[in-house]
């Protein structure tokens, strides 16, 4: 290689670094917590079934809390939205005892590591692991955290892709329930 060649590959590597740079940044200082709102093939349609014995030792049957607002969550106690996220869902919960609940579901986690999740984070709600990772197949989630909003009557009428809170939650609520007042 020349000296011409090798300065050209320099000013090229430079350049593509400080792109990179630029990049990194803006990802690391944006501010978090606003999951996006996202389609899905599921909503319109009955909540996928979920099942099974929850970490408090309760078996837990979505069919059997249908008659009000259910949160869906995926979550990873690897995942640092998750960390972030989880005061919000504790938050609806609370907000949402007398007309609904969270499930929370590990997505490639161990059960270990989900418990200890919950040991330091709080959240009285079932804790469902899922073996074989049917649920996340049926709900389509590729990674967490993801959430889906089930109204009255089991139908998914939200799905949000990333970190959410509970005022987003709750702006969704308020929305479907002024449109059934409507009509």
């Amino acid at each position: 290689m020349n000296v011409r060649s090798i300065h050209i590959v320099r000013v090229i590597s430079a350049t593509l670094g400080v792109v990179l740079l630029g990049f990194v940044l803006v990802l690391a200082t944006r501010d978090g917590g606003v999951g996006t709102q996202s389609s899905s093939p599921l909503i319109g349609e009955l909540v996928p079934h979920i099942e099974g014995i929850g970490f408090n030792g309760e078996s837990f049957d979505i069919d059997e809390v249908t008659s009000g607002w259910v949160l869906i969550n995926f979550f990873a106690s690897w995942c640092v939205p998750c960390v972030r996220e989880h005061p919000e869902l504790v938050e609806w919960s609370r907000r949402h005892r007398a007309d609904g609940g969270v499930v929370s579901v590990p997505f490639g986690d161990t059960e270990r590591d989900a418990r200890a999740f919950f040991a330091a984070h709080g959240g009285d709600w079932p804790v469902l692991m899922d073996n074989g990772s049917m649920w996340a197949v049926a709900f389509g989630v590729l990674r967490p955290p993801e959430s889906f909003l089930a109204a009255p009557g089991g139908i998914v009428v939200a799905k949000w892709q990333g970190q959410i809170t509970a005022d987003e939650v709750d702006h969704v609520v308020s929305k479907l329930q002024e449109r059934n007042a409507q009509s």
